[in-house]
């Protein structure tokens, strides 16, 4: 494998411009203080992509999204996703005295593509005036200005904070390869970082050298942009080339993801970053799934 090139500054996107901060009059001023209720919302999104299938096995020690094999014919036919979801909101009562009774502000995002994958290989350009909306083959999708909203405090107004991190894939660590597997173990779901081989079906590409073992990660979860018939290059993207599309394609992938976290099947939400009910079982339980979120609301999302 050749030299991992240095470390780089992923390429920053910003779907709106925006800070973390309050929006204008919001200053405090001198006066008889009053309570205010402030509420916040924020999501972040961390993601690699991976391979999940190629069209012919043999040994090999090579791994990109590209190929498995460095000695065979071996392509990758279909990549996907694997991501980390975090996403916060509370209520906050604040004793002080504002310029205006009321305020608000929009949430807003950032994308922040990683040109390198997580072994160090390129696939094409992540960054320029045209590529605005570009995944690549690993970064992350953050909350750049939260929303707030900030009121005089009612008798609905109750402090709450609630943060859930949630994850598209879990994460098998013994049992059998087949589906449904028997007796099976689950490891931390989270972890994005998984040697390529780890996505792959171990029953069908053991012999290739990758997916022989566990761990094994298989989708969970969301929408995990699927890219199907070949190996993946920045260019086959929707928004590669074209920030029209790549806005189109970037914001149904948060807002369908976003919008799972009240969905009322258990199997449709994502997975904890810790199973521990699921051992036994050949899926993951819903006793292992995030809770329902009766807070986080995708309308006050903006992509103007």
């Amino acid at each position: 494998m050749p030299e991992l090139p240095p470390p780089s500054q992923p390429t920053n996107h910003a779907v709106q411009g925006g800070t973390w901060a309050s929006g204008p009059g919001n200053t405090q001023t001198s006066g008889t203080p009053a309570d205010f209720a402030q509420y916040t919302q924020w999501a972040t999104f961390e993601y690699t992509r991976n391979s999940n299938a190629t069209t012919y096995s043999n040994p090999s020690e090579y791994r990109s999204l590209s190929f498995l094999s460095s000695t065979e014919y071996a392509p990758v036919n279909n990549t996907e996703l694997h991501f980390k979801i975090t996403v916060h909101n509370s209520c906050k009562i604040i004793k002080s005295h504002y310029t205006l009774s009321a305020s608000l502000q929009m949430q807003k995002f950032t994308v922040m593509a990683n040109k390198y994958d997580k072994v160090g290989y390129t696939y094409g350009e992540v960054s320029g005036a045209s590529n605005q909306y570009v995944f690549g083959p690993q970064g992350s999708i953050v909350t750049t200005q939260p929303y707030i909203r900030r009121d005089v405090k009612t008798a609905a107004d109750v402090p709450y904070s609630f943060t859930q991190v949630g994850s598209s894939h879990s994460l098998q660590t013994s049992g059998d390869y087949q589906v449904p597997c028997s007796n099976p173990t689950w490891g931390q779901c989270d972890l994005i970082g998984q040697d390529y081989g780890t996505y792959l079906l171990p029953y069908l590409y053991g012999d290739l050298g990758v997916g022989s073992k566990f761990p094994y990660a298989r989708r969970l979860a969301g929408d995990t942009f699927s890219m199907y018939g070949g190996g993946y290059n920045t260019s086959s993207e929707p928004g590669f080339g074209d920030n029209a599309a790549g806005m189109t394609w970037l914001q149904t992938f948060i807002e369908t993801n976003c919008g799972l976290l009240d969905n009322p099947w258990g199997s449709q939400r994502f997975g904890t970053p810790v199973p521990t009910v699921s051992d036994g079982y050949w899926t993951i339980q819903d006793g292992d799934r995030l809770a329902i979120n009766p807070y986080y609301n995708t309308a006050l999302h903006d992509y103007n």
